[in-house]
């Protein structure tokens, strides 16, 4: 890894997706940080796996996916997270997650945490699901101020609105779908036009919408864009949003044109959606391409 690259930090759960035929490394926040590693951050994660053979699995899984696994501790007693996934006819899934599990109660010493922040990271990464755990949100809140990338990605029974809200109000840029806006505007009261409302609401440098086979709405520096990506058949779409969050921030952080930006998120996300698994193959090169881009 160059020693210029950007370093980017994601906290939150890691766990093993199985299926009824096969068992793939996962966990939302773990997979944006697999997908930022092949775009070329220097990627952290920050966790908690446990003293068992999936742990043992997933921390071998992880290296050979690049991503940096030091501040991902081993659970003295509860064990690695497996969650039971279903996929719909269109590769929509449902999730059943096991309880408890070590993504729960991840935990920094005083000295990674300075450690960490002299690594001047250009991004911490969250979801809702893992901070609704005391541990999780101690250890969030051990690194104040990293920008903060704020995937809101709701899980049923996770659906805490003083929870999304503390995370709205410490995040620069904030990624949501639709039905996630809805529940926003309802739980949190917005007025008006919601994405507006949250801007207005909450200290944010930029706003994504994703709107599924419609693309996203980007809202950055009082501008609005939104792009379309081209038609693909789905396959499994478990760890779509998570490359298309990988992708939106890789813009961000090279400060490219909102429309760019993206484009190349939603490319990637549906390279990731025709293919089986959370962090499939993919080249930057067929990337690239997809995108339009040189």
């Amino acid at each position: 890894m160059p020693a210029s690259a950007p370093v980017l930090f994601s906290i939150g759960e890691i766990l093993w997706d199985q299926y009824p035929d096969r068992r793939l490394l996962g966990g939302a926040p773990f997979n944006l940080a697999a997908h930022a590693a092949r775009l070329g951050f220097a990627s952290y994660f920050i966790s908690a796996v446990g003293q068992d053979e999936p742990g043992d699995e997933a921390l071998h899984r992880a290296t050979e996916l690049g991503v940096d696994m030091t501040y991902t501790r081993r659970h003295p007693s509860w064990p690695t997270g497996i969650v039971d996934v279903t996929l719909t006819n269109n590769g929509q899934p449902s999730y059943h997650l096991r309880r408890p599990s070590a993504w729960e109660e991840p935990s920094l010493s005083a000295c990674q945490s300075a450690a960490i922040q002299a690594l001047r990271p250009a991004w911490l990464v969250c979801g809702t699901l893992q901070q609704t755990c005391p541990m999780a949100r101690a250890t969030r809140l051990a690194l104040p101020g990293i920008p903060l990338f704020y995937d809101v990605n709701l899980r049923p029974g996770f659906e805490d609105p003083a929870t999304v809200d503390e995370l709205l109000r410490a995040a620069t840029v904030v990624k949501c779908n639709d039905a996630e806006l809805e529940w926003m505007t309802r739980e949190l009261s917005l007025d008006g036009d919601p994405a507006e409302s949250l801007l207005r609401r909450y200290p944010l440098t930029a706003l994504c919408v994703t709107l599924g086979a419609d693309g996203c709405r980007l809202h950055a520096h009082g501008d609005t864009v939104w792009e379309k990506p081209t038609a693909i058949s789905a396959i499994d779409t478990v760890g779509a949003g998570d490359s298309f969050s990988a992708a939106l921030l890789h813009g961000l952080t090279h400060q490219w044109p909102l429309d760019q930006t993206a484009r190349f998120a939603n490319a990637l996300g549906s390279l990731v959606a025709s293919r089986r698994g959370a962090i499939p193959d993919w080249t930057r090169e067929e990337l690239y391409t997809a995108a339009n881009l040189q």
